[in-house]
C-alpha cells in the first residue's frame, strides 16, 4: 500500500507540479527540456546522498575509470531523469501514429515485431529504468493493447491530475501491489501486451542473479508468468535521440528450454532478462537511472540471547 503523504505536503507537491506543468506548456518542447536539463543539474546538487550512490552505483558498473568520470555520468542521469518528465507530458499530445515519421525510429527485430503486432498473441515486454520508459509504453500500444504494472503514487491530488493530464487510452494500469492474484496472468490469457519493469531491488519473490557483474536481488516476475504461460519474453526501451526525437529498440525473443525444476528455471530466466537489460543499459548508460540502491547487502538474521 503506498504510504499517505500529508495533506500540507501534498497540496505544496501539487502546486509545485502545476506551476511545473504550466511552464512546460508555455515554451517549446526544446527550451522546456533545457529548463529540464537545468533541474536536473540542480536536484545533483541539492541531494549529495543520491549523488554519491550514483556515482558509487556507476563504479561498481565498470562504466567510468575514475570517480570523476563517474560522477560525470551519473550527474547526466539526473539530466536524463528531469527531461523525461518534460518527454512524458508532451509526448501524449505530440506522438501519435499519424505524427511518428521524423520523431521515432524503430529497432526491432523482425521476430519480435511480428509477436508484439500479431493479434490475439500474448507477450511479456520487460523493461527498465533506461531511457524514457513512460513514453516506451506510449508508442508500443500502437502495435498492441498493453496492460502495464505501476506503483500509484503516494500523492492522491498528483495521481488524479497526471491520469487526467495523459490518458493512456490503449494501456491499462495495474497497481503494483494489487489485491487481484490474477491481475497479471490475465493479460497473458487474453493475449495482451503485459509491461514490467524489472531492473529495480526485490523487496521481496525475487531471486538473485548478477547485475553488472555483481549480485543483485531481482524482480523475477516475467520469469515465472512466462514459465506458467509460455508467453516468450522480449525487453524494450525507448531511448532519447534528441529533443522529442526518440528510438524504440527491442531485443529477440528471450531464449530459454525449461528444465522441469521450476525454482532453478526461475533463476536461469531471471539471469537471461537480467544479462539482456545490461546490455541495453551499456549502449546509453547517462539516460540510465542510476540513483537507486540497485546492490543491497543481504539483511542479517536476528538472533536472541
Amino acid at each position: 500500500m503506498p504510504r499517505a503523504t500529508p495533506r500540507p505536503v501534498a497540496f505544496l507537491q501539487f502546486a509545485v507540479l502545476r506551476i511545473a506543468v504550466a511552464v512546460a506548456d508555455a515554451v517549446p518542447a526544446r527550451a522546456a527540456l533545457g529548463l529540464a536539463r537545468l533541474a536536473g543539474r540542480l536536484v545533483w546538487f541539492l541531494l549529495p546522498g543520491r549523488r554519491r550512490l550514483a556515482t558509487d552505483n556507476v563504479l561498481s558498473a565498470g562504466l567510468a575509470p575514475d570517480r570523476r568520470a563517474a560522477a560525470k555520468l551519473a550527474r547526466a542521469s539526473f539530466e536524463s531523469f528531469a527531461m523525461l518528465s518534460v518527454e512524458s507530458l508532451k509526448g501524449s499530445a505530440l506522438l501519435r501514429p499519424e505524427t511518428l515519421e521524423g520523431r521515432v525510429e524503430w529497432e526491432v527485430p523482425p521476430e519480435t515485431e511480428a509477436l508484439l503486432k500479431a493479434p490475439g498473441r500474448p507477450v511479456i515486454l520487460a523493461s527498465a529504468h533506461l531511457g524514457n520508459w513512460e513514453l516506451s509504453g506510449h508508442l508500443i500500444s500502437f502495435w498492441k493493447p498493453l496492460v502495464a504494472v505501476a506503483r500509484t503514487l503516494d500523492n492522491p491530488y498528483v495521481q488524479r491530475f497526471m491520469e487526467t493530464r495523459n490518458p493512456r487510452r490503449r494501456i491499462e494500469i495495474v497497481a503494483k501491489h494489487s489485491p487481484d492474484r490474477l491481475a497479471l496472468l490475465r493479460p497473458l490469457r487474453t493475449g495482451k501486451l503485459l509491461g514490467l519493469i524489472c531492473d529495480q531491488h526485490a523487496t521481496s519473490g525475487g531471486v538473485t542473479v548478477p547485475f553488472f557483474g555483481r549480485d543483485a536481488k531481482t524482480v523475477a516476475s516475467p520469469a515465472r508468468l512466462a514459465l506458467a504461460t509460455g508467453a516468450p519474453i522480449v525487453f524494450g526501451v525507448c531511448f532519447r535521440t534528441g529533443p522529442m526525437r526518440f528510438l524504440m529498440a527491442a531485443s529477440e525473443p528471450i531464449r530459454f528450454e525449461p528444465t522441469g525444476d521450476r525454482d532453478a528455471d526461475v533463476v536461469a530466466l531471471t539471469r537471461l532478462v537480467s544479462e539482456t537489460t545490461e546490455r541495453f543499459v551499456r549502449r546509453h548508460p547517462e539516460q540510465y537511472l542510476w540513483a537507486h540502491r540497485r546492490w543491497r547487502a543481504p539483511r542479517k538474521e536476528k538472533t536472541g540471547t
